[in-house]
């Protein structure tokens, strides 16, 4: 069973949410009404050790740069729905032995990461483990109700862009340095560009398919297009590699050189690279299907 499959089976057991719930689970962010015309989004992520960094040995990941990773995925994800990070709380449970400089830096990592956006650190717990440590942080965002950017909202005729490079990301250290896209998901919302969005984390090609499925549209991709991120890194890890933490978004025909010629984050590359279709696959230029490839938990 792929972990899409499972969560997909899982929320079909919930209980109906609430009419406060705009946005149910399935998405990058939940989304509540909070106040006025503002919506209040909720996510929750994880690392654990020895699986999104090295815990131990010659080749250990420095532990600021594993708090600062924790917390940044966790930006990245109320960026993919255009909104404004506020508050968060985190949950830590570390294998025992590990000393207070370790864990100290861990924290600094987080801190100095939400001072960089703005976030308020506003409660959280701490236990040990007898293996690997496991760090889960809970981000609180918010977005007008009129700009939340859902992974539904693709049509036929759209096209797929996304923002900076993929592939290779644990290799180049990009995992661990990545830039959150804040600025550019608040844009694209403000804008009323973007109407599909899923940041990467994954790989390409499986959150592509996400919009694809939730939006029951096809893709077709043109590979020679995507931009990866070194000149070693091969297409196979630009589009399933994944942790590259950029936004992938649909944007309509009429609208696409207006965003292109008026993009204001020169810093950050934009580069269209496919258009969805009707028919329910994604395929290459030359309409030979793409197998989907990417991270899942249950399979890897």
């Amino acid at each position: 069973m792929t972990e899409d499959l499972f969560f997909d089976n899982l929320f079909q057991k919930l209980p109906p949410c609430p009419e406060s719930v705009v946005v149910p689970p399935g998405d990058d962010c939940a989304a509540i009404r909070w106040h006025d015309h503002t919506l209040m989004l909720l996510a929750v992520d994880q690392i654990v050790g020895n699986r999104h960094y090295i815990s131990e040995g010659r080749e250990a990941t420095p532990p600021e740069l594993a708090g600062r990773k924790l917390l940044a995925r966790n930006i990245s994800d109320i960026a993919a729905m255009g909104g404004k990070p506020l508050f968060c709380l985190l949950g830590a449970a570390f294998k025992k032995g590990r000393q207070d400089e370790w864990l100290n830096a861990f924290y600094d990592g987080i801190i100095e990461t939400a001072r960089e956006y703005g976030i308020a650190m506003i409660g959280g717990d701490y236990a040990s483990t007898p293996h690997d440590d496991v760090a889960s942080l809970t981000i609180i965002g918010e977005v007008p109700d009129d700009q939340v950017v859902c992974r539904k909202g693709a049509k036929p005729g759209d096209w797929l862009c996304m923002t900076g490079t993929c592939g290779n990301s644990f290799a180049t250290g990009h995992h661990l340095t990545f830039t959150p896209r804040c600025k550019e998901g608040l844009w694209l919302a403000q804008q009323h560009c973007a109407k599909a969005m899923i940041d990467i984390s994954d790989g390409l090609l499986l959150d592509a398919s996400r919009i694809c499925r939730m939006s029951a549209c096809g893709l077709k991709l043109n590979l020679p297009e995507i931009p990866l991120r070194t000149p070693e890194t091969t297409i196979q890890q630009g589009l399933g590699d994944g942790e590259d933490f950029e936004l992938l978004f649909a944007v309509s025909e009429e609208k696409l050189q207006r965003l292109l010629q008026q993009w204001p984050f020169p810093e950050t590359k934009l580069t269209p690279i496919g258009r969805f279709t009707d028919v329910r696959d994604i395929v290459d230029s030359n309409g030979n299907q793409l197998q989907i490839a990417g991270w899942d938990h249950l399979q890897n």
